[in-house]
């Protein structure tokens, strides 16, 4: 019945694509045709294309999709904050790969499955179109992940042969640069939680395109690194800089990460690139060290760690034993009800400080003095002692950074 507007709406789109046109002017074209706005996802369902810019669907932003009530096969509720459209809905797919999602909004009833079949068409010509962007840059991204793999794993060490192989991928790497690191922490493997490092790679690439062109990014298991070019020379405009990018991506990324927590951990600015891999490390060591450092907020940067990086880099076995020197007696004599432990912590946490420790157990100064009495005498030492304080202070963190390591 449609036979001939379906083979004049497929020469007019392949004649769109053998005159240069891409994407947008695929898409623009099949709207004009049939009538209706028409946009394209990526498989996290973020706009990437869309006919129309007048309303709440367009590019970047990340839609919802819900089935109608009652469901209709091909159909769809599309939410963006306060705006619901119903839509047509195609899976962009090839090889058993999803490519995205073609919609096309406010069909109406579409009696006679017009729009379906026709959009059918503007699929197939858009999967094709697709695989071929898809592979180009699933090439490029490959060698330039390998290419930033051996950057941050210290596998190159002439720093002006890194600087012209990044040149190829427009990337200036004669500038100081920074490497951060967002870890999606308690990530399992085989879950769905990669699509949430993709989500947080293109929340990434969304902030960061118009501000700074020069920025390479990368996804690895549980974590997306950013290399960032700066040049600020002072360590709190270097700061305040690197946190407002931060804050930005991770407010953006905070819908679909819900719950989930993303911890950013930010290495020391390098002036070659030789070595980068230094400021990676760093920053991995602040992401694992983060949760020690208390009120900072998610992104610990490595030159505030303190007396925490000296640990981490320091010999396991040292550690366990100047651990065990300190508290071991505590900890065996309180090995069930854990209560002398964490009343110590507690009061080390609180500056040493008998009411605000006591607050925060909800102890009765008096009950707060007399666990404080029987920790003197089980360990032997003098808790006003200032050496004997900071053996605590060091100690407790040993064991916090023994839990990392293991």
């Amino acid at each position: 019945m449609f036979t001939q507007e379906s083979l004049d709406l497929q020469n007019q789109l392949l004649n769109t694509l053998l005159l240069g046109g891409g994407f947008k002017e695929l898409i623009k074209k099949a709207s004009t045709v049939l009538g209706h706005d028409i946009f394209f996802t990526n498989p996290t369902q973020r706009i990437m294309v869309s006919s129309n810019t007048d309303n709440a669907f367009v590019e970047g932003t990340v839609i919802t999709v819900t089935p109608l009530s009652p469901p209709v096969p091909g159909r769809v509720q599309i939410h963006v904050e306060d705006e619901s459209i119903e839509a047509l809905v195609l899976e962009l797919s090839n090889s058993n790969k999803r490519l995205g999602f073609l919609f096309l909004a406010n069909p109406g009833e579409d009696k006679e499955n017009r729009l379906k079949i026709l959009f059918h068409q503007v699929r197939s010509l858009f999967v094709l179109e697709l695989q071929k962007q898809v592979e180009i840059e699933a090439n490029n991204r490959q060698y330039g992940d390998a290419f930033l793999y051996d950057l941050l794993y210290g596998n190159m060490e002439e720093d002006g042969d890194i600087i012209a192989r990044g040149k190829i991928w427009g990337w200036d790497l004669s500038l100081p640069h920074v490497v951060c690191v967002f870890e999606l922490m308690d990530y399992e493997s085989y879950s769905q939680d990669h699509y949430l490092i993709k989500h947080l790679l293109e929340t990434a690439e969304l902030v960061l395109t118009p501000l700074n062109k020069h920025y390479m990014l990368m996804d690895k298991h549980e974590e997306v690194i950013l290399i960032l070019p700066i040049k600020e020379r002072r360590r709190r405009d270097k700061k305040a800089y690197l946190e407002m990018l931060i804050n930005q991506i991770l407010d953006k990324a905070d819908d679909f990460l819900a719950s989930r927590e993303v911890r950013v951990g930010i290495g020391h600015k390098y002036d070659k690139p030789s070595e980068l891999f230094r400021s990676y490390q760093e920053a991995k060591v602040a992401v694992k060290l983060g949760g020690l450092i208390k009120n900072k907020g998610s992104s610990i940067h490595f030159g505030e760690l303190g007396v925490e990086r000296i640990l981490y880099s320091h010999d396991k076995q040292e550690l366990q034993e100047f651990y065990l020197e300190v508290l071991s007696e505590l900890e065996s004599h309180d090995k069930q009800k854990n209560e002398l432990m964490e009343t110590l912590e507690k009061y080390l946490i609180n500056n040493f400080d008998l009411k605000s420790t006591a607050n925060a157990l909800f102890l009765h100064p008096n009950s707060l003095r007399y666990r404080l009495k029987r920790i003197e005498e089980i360990l032997d030492f003098d808790l006003e002692d200032f050496d004997v304080r900071v053996s605590l202070v060091i100690a407790f963190k040993i064991k916090h950074i023994l839990d990392y390591k293991e």
